[in-house]
């Protein structure tokens, strides 16, 4: 197999992954009594990040898990699927 696809392929899995740590970061805001837009979510989506990591500082010192994976995550998807990209175009 090609290393572009490979890399193409561990991008979606990285994207996926991203996408996971949203849902929970909005179950969490849910099980904290925030009001949560579904509709809205893309456009909101990074007041809610804020208020995540606003309550987990509050309740244990520091920023919970998954503000951290979730933004590792979209890096490296993005930095794989460029990189993957230009490995097809050559």
């Amino acid at each position: 197999m090609e290393p572009g696809i490979l890399l193409l392929a561990a991008a979606f899995a990285s994207a996926l992954f991203g996408l996971f740590c949203m849902i929970k970061i909005i179950s969490y805001l849910s099980s904290k009594g925030e009001k949560v837009n579904w509709f809205l979510i893309r456009l909101k989506w990074f007041s809610y990040m804020s208020k995540y990591r606003e309550l987990t500082t509050q309740e244990t010192g520091e920023v919970g898990p998954y503000h951290r994976f979730y933004i590792i995550s979209m890096l490296a998807s993005l930095v794989l699927a460029i990189t993957g990209a230009s490995l097809l175009n050559q």
